[in-house]
């Protein structure tokens, strides 16, 4: 499948007739929402796993220890349905030319098994898509669909925002496209259209990997499609990356867990013992994703992703290590999004907010973080969730200082939410059974 580029934006119409060409823009680099690919990260971010257990962050579900939870997950991975596949190709063959013409009714049997299979938290091997290994996670999440697509589909509130356990930075390459984008996936299909789609590109970093430490950044292209599935309103985003991501960078998860918090240490490689040489990369990444009203206050989320990532050609990439990242990143979407305290407006006026900070303002704030990053690297225990000896080895006070403003912009971003939640991070000192909590 090759990826959409462009920054067309076409209604189509039950009658199947030309596409209406709404613009083309010029590009610039704003904010991105609408799925990151979420997942195309959350695909990225799994890839050199050597093993499947760690989390990244509490579940919401009744399972106290939310690493055991998602190795349950893991342990019952099955094969995904045949019925779902043809489907899944009529949605990949229209995102490869979004002119030809899409009928709803032919994804009917996905739209019908993530009903299903959303009443419990479930995962599933994906057939190899260009010689790479897919897992697909579907979960239910208790809101409605209008209030999910706020979240993710708002042109004020960046993917990193949301999924702060896969992505560290995203934007958007052209504000534009961006804005006419959501425009039509906010309104929906209206009149005799039997549904709308939209296309854009945009770049993302992901967060590093709890195993691997490895963290990349890239560029996809993404194509979203709303529509009515047997009287369901259902919103699909299939994002593919357009070229091989950057080389390898190492990191290491800071804090307690549950935070989602990272440290980004700029040096290249792996945290992998006899492998911190290893210049690793993503060759490709295809994701889909899909979110399908259930009822009032009920909307099941699912993502569909392939990697193809290793080094010197070999794709070291497994679907066990996919959907270990997937549980992570839709977990801790999932609090976010349920969280009473949490809404569009309220996530789009901090992000506003820390715009308008000062770049020393914004400076005096990260001060506090690589503060925060100290303590756990001077202090923390080997048994903490916090790899302690790595953040040792990684920390350098000259790079750290030399992450770019809009990335430092973003750190201040995820920790105000954080702090709405409950769950503050570096912006508090962490108490001493933090430090030494297993």
């Amino acid at each position: 499948m090759r990826p959409v580029n462009g920054s067309e934006v076409y209604p189509r119409n039950v009658k199947g007739s030309s596409p209406i060409l709404l613009s083309r823009f010029r590009s610039q680099r704003v904010h991105m929402n609408g799925w990151i690919g979420p997942l195309t990260g959350i695909g990225i971010a799994a890839w050199f796993a050597l093993t499947a257990g760690a989390a990244t962050c509490d579940s919401v579900t009744a399972v106290a220890d939310p690493a055991v939870a998602s190795r349950a997950i893991v342990a019952s991975m099955q094969p995904i349905p045949e019925e779902t596949l043809k489907p899944m190709e009529v949605l990949f063959t229209f995102a490869a030319d979004p002119t030809s013409t899409f009928h709803p009714r032919a994804v009917k049997p996905l739209v019908d098994f993530l009903k299903k299979a959303c009443v419990a938290d479930s995962g599933w091997k994906l057939p190899d898509r260009d010689g790479a290994e897919g897992s697909a996670y579907v979960v239910k999440m208790k809101v409605p669909l209008s209030q999910y697509l706020a979240l993710n589909f708002h042109p004020g509130i960046p993917d990193y925002a949301v999924f702060q356990s896969s992505l560290r930075y995203s934007a958007c390459l052209d504000s534009n496209e961006m804005q006419r984008a959501y425009a039509c996936i906010e309104t929906g299909p209206t009149g005799v259209q039997d549904y709308v789609f939209a296309r854009m590109t945009g770049m993302e970093e992901i967060t590093p990997n709890p195993e691997s430490g490895s963290y990349f950044s890239y560029t996809n292209s993404r194509v979203f499609v709303r529509c009515k599935v047997d009287g369901r309103d259902v919103v699909f985003s299939l994002a593919e990356t357009i070229e091989p991501s950057t080389l390898s960078l190492r990191g290491v998860p800071v804090g307690p867990q549950g935070q989602a918090l990272f440290f980004y240490s700029g040096k290249p490689g792996l945290n992998m013992r006899g492998m911190t040489w290893m210049l690793s990369q993503i060759r490709r990444s295809t994701t889909l994703s899909i979110c399908v009203a259930l009822g009032s206050n009920e909307t099941a989320v699912t993502t569909f992703a392939w990697l193809d990532a290793g080094w010197k050609g070999m794709n070291v990439t497994r679907s066990e290590h996919i959907l270990n990242s997937q549980i992570n990143t839709l977990e801790f979407a999932r609090r976010i999004v349920q969280d009473p305290h949490i809404s569009a407006p309220l996530i789009a006026s901090l992000v506003d907010a820390v715009n308008g900070m000062s770049p020393s303002d914004v400076d005096a704030d990260y001060e506090k973080y690589l503060s925060y990053i100290r303590i756990w690297r001077d202090q923390g225990r080997q048994k903490s969730y916090t790899h302690v000896q790595l953040l040792r080895d990684l920390y350098d006070q000259a790079i750290a200082r030399s992450v770019p403003l809009p990335h430092r912009r973003a750190l201040l971003v995820q920790e105000r939410i954080r702090a709405w939640m409950g769950i503050p991070s570096w912006s508090t000192r962490p108490g001493v059974e933090a430090l030494v909590s297993p």
